[in-house]
């Protein structure tokens, strides 16, 4: 199809063809050497050393930098890392004291809203040197980011995330107003400001900002940046420390332009920040996203204040599904800890290293975990077996309606020592965790379940966030050993389900025991894959159109259910597209249904990069099919992690239509 295009001007059809093909085949094999996508886990995490501040008495690991003697940076947090380009990473930090900190959390004298470091330490198992910190006199580090601070006006101005684009450096940061209770925090705008010189001086550009609102609750106040596939994708959390993660990319070329940016609104990209639907649950703070090259996932580190520990997750694409969170570093054994900003040159194997913050000591230390293979796959539940539930203030991500708990270590587990229960004599009693999904999408979902001899109404399943309509369930009765429970349900418009084990009381003293639960997604890629959920003749996301096309709805044309989309025109390419995420270097296979006009001769069936980039593979239809037919192409997925399919066709100079049904992508 791209070839066609391309052909219309030169001739160049079987040239260009081969040209592509050629290209696709190369970027498959120059990453042939990377590990196969799997979910990870992280273990074995040790503190390697101090990244700032003076070393205490006591203290034995490494301090290179000895930054308080160096910078008269005595306390600092964060530590936000990227590769800058010329061999050298940035390493950003928020609001710094010199002499006169307090020498107990942030406060002092000495400060400067923000202050950069460089580094070329490609060795880190003794820990982080830097090259040097940007200075505005010799040996004072330099505030980058001016503030006013005035507070209830601009209080401060922390920077939230950095990347390199070419030779231009940006940073995502954020105006905060002021500071309320613990873990919260109140922003103006947050905006992108650039360098030019090597991060010298930095600009904040006038119009790169997402203003908050009179509620204080606009989703893109804090970011993550992570590039992938020519675009930039920034992670976005409300201000402080009590918002679910959102996403939104931009062309690379686009940073500064507002209106560049896009929003995934769990089926696609909309140009509505408004529009914009959570890609995972929960309540994260001082994110950090990187693309492991190694396993091939996607790593995203925050603080969960519910948890009282920094977690990971992991995902196979920039929009996920992201699994459910893994525990980083437990709040009981370092007190105060917060940040977790991965290395970026830790993400070629097994080890990754990160800069964590502490409160007390008020400065930064470098950390390093090992990454394992994930026992539970790509599960999006968290903590699905219990085990890393601590005697904490919350029981999140899990959450009670009703009574019960946690039984630690009471030897009623299936596996591993914990498991979650709900017990009572009366009323509705349920463990249930809410997950983001994609909406119209396969799900399944399992669990083991253990009851009381007297339990008669028991329920597993899926429904709507904040008790909503049940999406799909199995009813249980008792169970004097555990049993598995399978659930499948379609999410249908929801970006959010909440899932659920527990029990109606109706018959005295009733528990229910519930164990390793987890949430997969189903094998079929395509999102709508067969129209029905379109509301009306005008594509909507995620699918959308080139040419002339559309979707009959509700007019008898379809292979199944009531809708089927269209493309018709007398000249030119007309097609339907979705853009899918896929693992790089994987094969799969589409699928789909095409019915044709008479005189239809020349369509086109199949996947390629994006941006109308090389095409991975096609099936070119020459032939009219005066009933559904099915059609079936393999490609491999190159080093992408989205494509976009294509079902379409050429208009010869006369009336020519093609109908389309029932499309699915799946990994083979």
């Amino acid at each position: 199809m791209l070839d066609n295009i391309l052909s219309e001007d030169d001739g160049g059809t079987v040239k260009k063809r081969w040209k592509w093909l050629l290209i696709a085949v190369l970027l498959a094999v120059s990453t042939a050497y990377a590990g196969a996508a799997g979910a990870v886990t992280p273990t074995n995490v040790t503190k390697i050393s101090r990244v700032t501040g003076a070393t205490p008495s006591g203290e034995t690991i490494p301090n290179p930098n000895q930054t308080h003697s160096n910078y008269q940076v005595e306390g600092t947090d964060l530590g936000i890392m990227w590769d800058k380009g010329g061999g050298e990473i940035f390493v950003l930090f928020g609001d710094t004291f010199g002499p006169g900190w307090c020498g107990n959390g942030g406060c002092g004298s000495g400060w400067r809203s923000n202050v950069l470091a460089k580094s070329s330490d490609t060795n880190l198992v003794d820990g982080m040197t830097f090259s040097t910190m940007i200075q505005d006199t010799p040996g004072h580090a330099k505030e980058i980011l001016n503030s006013k601070k005035i507070n209830n006006d601009e209080m401060t101005v922390i920077p939230t995330a950095g990347v390199t684009v070419g030779s231009r450096h940006y940073i995502h940061y954020m105006s905060v107003n002021h500071w309320g209770n613990p873990g919260e925090w109140f922003t103006n705008y947050s905006g992108i400001a650039y360098s030019d010189d090597n991060g010298q001086t930095w600009t904040k550009h006038a119009t790169a900002k997402w203003q908050n609102n009179a509620s204080w609750s606009s989703k893109f106040q804090m970011a993550a940046f992570v590039k992938d596939g020519g675009f930039v994708y920034m992670y976005a959390t409300p201000n402080g420390r009590y918002g679910s993660v959102y996403l939104a990319r931009v062309p690379e070329a686009g940073m500064l332009n507002i209106g560049d940016y896009r929003y995934w609104d769990g089926n696609g990209w909309n140009t509505s920040e408004a529009t914009a639907a959570p890609v995972t649950i929960g309540i994260a703070g001082e994110m950090s996203v990187i693309y492991n090259t190694y396993y091939n996932r996607f790593i995203m580190t925050y603080l969960n204040p519910y948890t009282e520990a920094l977690v990971m997750r992991d995902a196979g694409s920039p929009t996920g599904p992201w699994s459910g969170e893994k525990i980083l570093v437990r709040g009981s054994d370092y007190p105060g800890m917060y940040g977790s900003f991965m290395h970026p040159w830790s993400n070629g194997g097994s080890d990754l290293y990160f800069v964590m913050s502490e409160w007390g000591p008020y400065n930064t230390f470098l950390m390093k975990a090992t990454l394992t293979a994930d026992s539970f796959g790509n599960n999006l539940i968290s903590e699905p077996g219990f085990e890393t539930q601590a005697a904490t203030t919350y029981m999140a991500p899990w959450y009670l309606q009703g009574n019960g708990g946690v039984d630690r270590n009471l030897g009623s587990a299936r596996t591993g020592q914990d498991n979650g229960f709900v017990r009572y004599n009366s009323g509705w009693n349920a463990l249930k965790q809410s997950v983001a999904v994609q909406p119209y999408t396969d799900y399944t979902l399992k669990g083991w379940v253990r009851t009381s001899g007297n339990n008669n109404e028991g329920y597993f399943g899926a429904r709507g966030p904040n008790n909503g309509p049940v999406l799909n369930e199995t009813r249980f009765y008792s169970l004097a050993n555990y049993t598995e429970l399978t659930v499948n349900f379609n999410s249908g418009a929801n970006s959010v389900v909440e899932v659920y084990g527990g029990m109606w009381a109706n018959n005295g003293d009733t528990w229910i025991q519930l164990d390793d639960v987890s949430l997969v997604r189903g094998p079929n890629l395509v999102g709508q894959s067969g129209f029905e959920q379109q509301p009306s003749s005008t594509p909507t996301s995620p699918w959308y159109k080139m040419g002339n096309a559309g979707i009959d709805r509700n007019l008898g044309f379809s292979r199944t259910g009531v809708n089927n989309a269209w493309a018709r025109n007398t000249t030119g390419w007309n097609a339907m597209k979705q853009e899918i995420a896929v693992e790089p270097n994987t094969s799969y296979t589409m699928t789909g249904w095409v019915r044709t006009s008479a005189n239809h001769n020349n369509g086109y069936f199949g996947a390629q990069t994006l941006g109308g980039g090389p095409i991975l593979n096609e099936l070119h239809m020459t032939q009219a099919f005066g009933y559904y037919t099915q059609q079936t192409v393999v490609f491999n997925s190159g080093n992408n992690h989205s494509v976009e399919l294509f079902v379409g066709t050429w208009a010869n100079n006369a009336d020519t239509w093609i109908q389309i049904d029932d499309l699915s992508v799946v990994k083979n």
